[in-house]
């Protein structure tokens, strides 16, 4: 059988969180990108960058998912503090100056969107088909592993797509606008999870988000470049580190709470 290539100008979309965003700007992703998981990563098969459509989101939320639980069972007594004091103070932010080191590694979830330079050959994922069946890979389950010697520049990522990003004024109210957006936003990695749990097909999952809320993105996005990631970490809920760490937690819960509707584990 031929190898199948996505042709120059393709768009394709890989998922990961803020932290990585500067390392990607200046190095571009790596050829042989580990495949982000609930368990432990592994190397994709014959190497290659996971790309895909829901399937970013599901990589975007498991490499939060990870990263958040990693940080959490490293500052559990701080973070515990930070927990209690959202809680007993809602709507206030809490004075913890200890936040800040913390805060730094706390990443929350991106999606980029990547447009080909050239023809690039896609190998299948075999999470859903088996491996000599990359077109079907792609064209019914929009998830395959981009093969190319020296790996995705910076210059092919065209823009980053995030959450609703909210402050404290946001969660003092449990309707918020921008925390039902944000809540909304998290929808779509779970709507990944549910492609790679339950098999259930992207474009039924895309078409069905779409129809209620009139998109199949973060809401929220930006050029990727360096100008437009210094405005991004500018923003106040990400330089505040109160406010980046009520981001992680307002997020993780809403993942928490609609995986478990679906039934879906996140370990």
């Amino acid at each position: 059988m031929s190898e199948f290539k996505l042709a120059a100008g393709s768009h394709v979309k890989f998922g990961a969180i803020s932290t990585q965003l500067y390392p990607i700007l200046r190095q571009g992703l790596a050829a042989d990108m580990p495949r982000q998981g609930f368990q432990e990563e592994a190397a994709t098969p014959a190497g290659g960058i996971m790309v895909g459509e829901l399937m970013a989101y599901f990589a975007a939320c498991a490499a939060f998912c990870k990263a958040t639980s990693n940080l959490h069972h490293e500052h559990q007594q701080v973070l515990g503090e930070f927990v209690n004091a959202l809680q007993s103070q809602h709507g206030e932010k809490p004075q913890m100056p200890e936040l800040e080191n913390i805060a730094v590694a706390a990443g929350l979830p991106v999606i980029l969107e990547i447009e080909l330079g050239e023809d690039c050959v896609l190998k299948a994922d075999t999470h859903f088909v088996s491996d000599n069946e990359a077109e079907k890979s792609w064209k019914l389950w929009r998830s395959g592993i981009l093969q190319r010697e020296g790996g995705i520049p910076a210059s092919w990522i065209k823009k980053f797509f995030f959450p609703r990003l909210l402050d404290y004024r946001d969660v003092a109210s449990s309707r918020s606008p921008r925390s039902l957006e944000q809540t909304t936003d998290t929808a779509l990695m779970v709507g990944g999870l549910m492609q790679s749990w339950h098999k259930d097909t992207p474009a039924d999952l895309l078409h069905a988000f779409r129809k209620q809320y009139g998109r199949i993105n973060f809401s929220q996005h930006s050029s990727f470049d360096e100008t437009a990631l210094e405005r991004f970490f500018n923003l106040n809920p990400m330089l505040d580190p109160a406010t980046r760490l009520l981001n992680q937690m307002t997020i993780w819960q809403d993942i928490d709470a609609l995986a478990k509707k679906q039934e879906i584990p996140l370990t």
